[in-house]
C-alpha cells in the first residue's frame, strides 16, 4: 500500500496542509466545537492552520462558537512551538541582515528570506505581507506584539522584521 499524507483544508485561510500541521476541532452539537487536541473524538471537525492569525480569525467567527479556554490552549501550544525569536532579533539588531518596518521590507521584498509579522499587526497589512510572502514563497511567523519587535530596535512599535541572508533565515527556520 502506497504510503499516503492525509491533507486536511484549514477553514479559515483555504490552505491544505497534512493534518498533523493543523488544530482538529470536532463537532460536539449543531453549535458547539470543541478543540480535539489528541485527534481522537470520534465526530465530524474542522481544521484549523497552527498560526496566530487562523486562531485570530476563527475566534470571531460566531459560527463555529468555541470556548475560550479552546482558544487560549491552542494559543499556548503554538507559543511552546515557535522560537524564540525575540532573543534571536536582539543578538542580531546590529547586522546588516535585517530590515524592519512594512515600507522598508516592502522595498526589499525580492531580498527577503524570512518575516517576523506582530501578532497585533493590523488585518490590512497582515493580509498585504502574507500575500506578498506566499507569491514570493517566503516563509514568515507570527511572533510577539508590536512593541516587543519595537524594543529589539529602540522604537516604540513595528510591524514586521525581515532577514535578508538566506542562510541566516534558514537557521532561525531550522
Amino acid at each position: 500500500m502506497p504510503n499516503t499524507i492525509t491533507e486536511r483544508t484549514c477553514v479559515v485561510c483555504k490552505e491544505k496542509k497534512e493534518k498533523s500541521d493543523l488544530f482538529r476541532i470536532a463537532k460536539i452539537s449543531e453549535i458547539n466545537y470543541s478543540f480535539d487536541e489528541k485527534q481522537k473524538l470520534q465526530s465530524r471537525a474542522i481544521y484549523v492552520c497552527k498560526t496566530h492569525e487562523c486562531i485570530k480569525r476563527i475566534s470571531k467567527n460566531k459560527k463555529y462558537n468555541l470556548k475560550i479556554e479552546d482558544l487560549l490552549i491552542m494559543v499556548n501550544l503554538l507559543k511552546k512551538q515557535s522560537k524564540d525569536y525575540l532573543n534571536i532579533l536582539k543578538a542580531m539588531k546590529n547586522s546588516e541582515h535585517l530590515t524592519f518596518g512594512i515600507n522598508m521590507v516592502m522595498e526589499e521584498i525580492q531580498h527577503i528570506h524570512f518575516l517576523i509579522i506582530a501578532e497585533d499587526i493590523s488585518e490590512k497589512n497582515d493580509k498585504k505581507l502574507i500575500a506578498k510572502a506566499k507569491e514570493l514563497n517566503i516563509p514568515y511567523a507570527h511572533f510577539g506584539d508590536k512593541a516587543q519587535l519595537g524594543e529589539i530596535f529602540n522604537k516604540d512599535e513595528i510591524n514586521v522584521i525581515a532577514i535578508k541572508n538566506k542562510r541566516v533565515a534558514r537557521g532561525i527556520t531550522e
